[in-house]
């Protein structure tokens, strides 16, 4: 005979139908964790899901601009003035866009134009955007725009977006932290297909898997113009895409990240920590550590991890130790006041200071044969000038692997404005 199911007859041993009452609870937290998930990234403006590449016209005096390189594994919409959309393309298409930064502008925040095209005066606006037709001609571009770059200056820098971004999202964060850091080289963005809505993260963890192929084929092609530097930088979920595609790469044997002018930084990765061991396990030591930046109250990799079953996440795990033993430069931003209610994007309120990390890092590797003895070496120096890049009103905590700082501590605060 069959008995039906209800919290009466599943009972546990105090006869309180525990389990039944666990599995209703499971139901009732969904909706709860979408209305924080909305509260969390949702604006006061409505997002640019289209019309938002519209090309402003008028200039505004005081402003500075921004120019990129992009590369996308999205379809072309058919909307006007938007380029790209949400949905996922079968090969890597390329773009090139021109960003008007505003003279108001406060370094961290992104203005959108809205309504579009915007006003230069106070907001982002686009002042150039059109197709790239195919991936020579991508490499033609790249390639102009490196000679065009005084010599040993000749950088190149990828962006590598997060979960829930639309593409002009991607374009005005990107060319916002670009101009923040100062930097001097070509600025390049990788953007893949993100739904760019808070329910999409099964989709978008789908899209940043399958743009391995497309990820790695840009990597290739920007390593074969020989720049002088190449900082690799993702974010959140985009770690997940750029630690599948270095993978990838090892395993095949095209690997880039043992020139020793490949310097990786990972900001707020939301990988989990079992699986960036498995990841660092595979890619052994790279030339130069990678930067991991982190950050135990980031409220968007905690519900991330909720989603995942309670696993951590790199991006938030409270763990330096463990995680700079698996060979990583692990920045703890946790004193670091965010602009953001999640405090999930203050890579980009740092913007000033973390391709000068990156750098630094870099730098202060000693170029000798006994790698493990010139790290050693370096690394107090190399602290001394982390800390002089970090210009916000805490401290940050660095913590760096035994294997490469074993003449000196392992972990150190940097006061903020340190000389």
């Amino acid at each position: 005979m069959t008995q039906a199911f209800s919290p009466s007859t599943i009972r546990d041993d105090d006869g309180k139908g525990n389990l039944v009452r666990h599995l209703l609870d499971q139901i009732r937290i969904r909706p709860v964790l979408t209305v924080v998930l909305v509260m969390l990234v949702a604006g006061c403006t409505a997002r640019p899901r289209t019309g938002a590449m519209e090309v402003a016209l008028t200039p505004a005096e005081g402003a500075q601009e921004v120019s990129m390189l992009i590369a996308t594994t999205r379809t072309r919409s058919k909307e006007p003035n938007t380029l790209f959309g949400v949905q996922r393309n079968g090969q890597t298409d390329y773009a090139q866009a021109t960003v008007s930064i505003p003279p108001s502008h406060k370094p961290g925040r992104v203005t959108l134009p809205n309504p579009p095209p915007g006003d230069p005066q106070t907001q982002f606006v686009v002042r150039s955007a059109d197709f790239i037709d195919g991936n020579a001609a991508f490499r033609k571009d790249l390639s102009s725009k490196l000679a065009a770059e005084p010599k040993g200056q000749r950088n190149v820098m990828i962006f590598i977006h997060g979960y829930n971004t639309l593409f002009a999202e991607a374009v005005f964060r990107f060319a916002q932290f670009t101009h923040d850091s100062g930097y001097q080289g070509v600025p390049i963005l990788f953007t893949w297909a993100s739904i760019g809505d808070v329910t999409g993260y099964i989709y978008d963890t789908n899209s940043a898997t399958i743009a391995r192929n497309a990820l790695e084929r840009l990597l290739v092609d920007v390593a074969a113009e020989n720049p002088d530097q190449i900082v690799i930088m993702a974010h959140s979920l985009g770690n997940w895409a750029l630690l599948e595609t270095l993978r990838q790469m090892e395993l095949s044997g095209n690997s880039i990240i043992n020139d020793p002018d490949v310097t990786v930084v990972l900001a707020a990765p939301d990988v989990d920590v079992d699986v960036f061991q498995h990841h660092m396990e595979i890619l052994k030591q790279p030339n130069n550590p990678f930067v991991v930046l982190t950050s135990q109250d980031d409220r968007a990799l905690g519900i991330s991890g909720t989603i995942a079953g309670g696993r951590g996440r790199v991006g938030s795990y409270a763990d330096n130790e463990q995680l700079a033993e698996l060979g990583v430069i692990v920045l703890d931003l946790t004193n670091i006041e965010a602009s953001d209610a999640a405090n999930h994007n203050k890579f980009a309120d740092l913007a000033t200071q973390i391709p000068q990390v990156a750098s630094a890092v870099s730098q202060q590797i000693d170029r000798d044969e006994d790698r493990e003895t010139g790290f050693a070496q370096s690394i107090g120096a190399a602290g001394r000038d982390l800390g002089s890049f970090i210009g916000n009103a805490a401290s940050v905590v660095i913590t760096v692997p035994r294997s490469i700082a074993r003449a000196g501590q392992t972990r150190a605060v940097v006061p903020a404005n340190a000389n």
